[in-house]
């Protein structure tokens, strides 16, 4: 006769004897730690939409947004409102926002709403926003004097010498800055 070990270690090959774990019940700390390692569209559009307590997670967590990248995400464009996501991330990050890297995702008012809602930003890279022009740009550069780290390209309606006096003035800690209308 087998021993009881042995055939609790069998019984659990075959699922009997075994308890199921239930997702939504992992401490939100662990939880958070899942959501870390996901993209932040994969967030947006389904892990953080599981259950109750994984968009609680998602949701109430401004460390998880604190670096957003939302590129790569091309092939979603005529899919979902990425400007609709980019403005819902840097809400979750409550002001905490340091980093916002974006494909596809910014216009004149994304930028004015990211000046006034993301104080802290230390680094802008918008790539492939065409509907960002020279006036939005200006109004809301000025409302992120914190940047080290600006990019605007792909973006053929920023252009100018303005742009750079406008950038020079208003970013005293700029380290590094790439406006390019034609690739990288």
């Amino acid at each position: 006769m087998p021993s009881s070990s042995s055939s609790r270690r069998r019984g659990r090959g075959r699922g009997r004897g075994r308890k199921k774990r239930n997702w939504a019940d992992l401490p939100q700390d662990a939880i958070s730690a899942v959501l870390r390692k996901l993209d932040h569209a994969e967030v947006l559009m389904g892990a953080g939409q599981a259950c109750r307590s994984w968009r609680r997670a998602a949701r109430d967590d401004p460390s998880l947004w604190r670096r957003i990248d939302m590129r790569g995400h091309a092939d979603l464009f005529n899919q979902v409102n990425l400007h609709g996501m980019a403005q819902e991330a840097v809400r979750r990050a409550r002001g905490q926002c340091e980093a916002f890297w974006g494909e596809y995702a910014g216009d004149d008012a994304f930028l004015l709403f990211l000046g006034e809602q993301a104080p802290s930003l230390k680094s802008l890279r918008l790539i492939s926003c065409y509907d960002v022009s020279n006036e939005g740009f200006a109004e809301a550069v000025k409302k992120l004097p914190l940047l080290e780290e600006l990019e605007l390209s792909l973006s053929s309606n920023v252009f100018g010498k303005e742009v750079f006096e406008t950038v020079g003035k208003s970013c005293p800690h700029l380290k590094s800055f790439r406006l390019s209308e034609h690739g990288f």
